[in-house]
């Protein structure tokens, strides 16, 4: 039997007191239709607009109205949160959160690894849900961010082409590749500090995220290695400094 999820909900002179004015669609995949409604309520709420899937079909259905993120149950019916999280990532940026019980951290590894955003622990409160899902969607957001500056926006290293405003990234053989906006976050904090060795402590917040993961970051520079291979590269461009954190070797020339 899957665990109920505990809502803290805060209240101010015996009123619930709404705690953010949002305006994105939450999709929430669970086959427990109690976490449903009460996830629903208490997204709705604090200001989102919620949809709701039972089974793989509808949540599937529910994709074709664009939500902005979705809350998918590890254990969603007959059907594998983590398989079905690699779907949509194949397809899809969207963010992901996963809904989980307390899992193991290779089980975490391999969510992370598949492309989730984040996890979501049952039992859990309202003031940790939407501040996971303000973190996530805020990193997601930056995707479309324009900069505040026309000027040195376009970041070149190692012929790769990086452009922070249009946040797009472009192969050394012209190509354009996909980023989800995590990773997209993360390698714009390692252009912006090249040559520079930064802890894992410093790229968690530097990316925004509120947990305290620290694979977590290990996870997302190993995905966003995989993405920075190109047939003329020969060096590691993220190169591990053991038992601190990360630095980012190639010397950028800003444009």
């Amino acid at each position: 039997m899957k665990r109920r999820i505990i809502i803290a909900s805060f209240k101010s002179g015996g009123k619930a007191r709404q705690i953010y004015k949002l305006s994105d669609l939450i999709l929430i995949a669970d086959d427990d239709e109690l976490v449903l409604d009460t996830v629903g309520f208490l997204l709705e709420n604090s200001g989102f607009r919620v949809l709701t899937a039972v089974n793989k079909d509808k949540m599937m259905k529910g994709m074709k109205k664009m939500p902005a993120l979705v809350l998918l149950d590890v254990e969603f019916g007959d059907d594998s949160g983590f398989e079905i999280a690699l779907d949509l990532r194949k397809v899809s940026n969207i963010p992901i959160i996963m809904l989980t019980g307390k899992i193991s951290e290779p089980e975490r590894v391999v969510g992370l690894e598949l492309g989730a955003d984040d996890y979501i622990t049952k039992p859990f409160g309202t003031a940790e849900l939407i501040a996971r899902i303000k973190a996530v969607l805020r990193r997601s957001k930056m995707t479309s961010m324009p900069s505040l500056s026309e000027k040195n926006n376009i970041a070149i290293f190692n012929d790769w082409k990086c452009d922070l405003a249009s946040r797009n990234l472009v192969s050394p053989e012209g190509q354009a590749v996909k980023l989800t906006s995590g990773e997209f976050t993360l390698l714009e904090a390692l252009i912006k500090s090249e040559g520079r060795t930064m802890s894992r402590e410093y790229l968690l917040e530097a990316t925004g995220r509120e947990d305290n993961f620290d694979r977590s970051i290990d996870i997302q520079v190993m995905r966003l290695r995989k993405k920075l291979v190109s047939d003329s590269e020969t060096s590691d461009i993220i190169k591990s400094i053991r038992s601190v954190g990360y630095i980012f070797t190639p010397r950028v020339k800003w444009l």
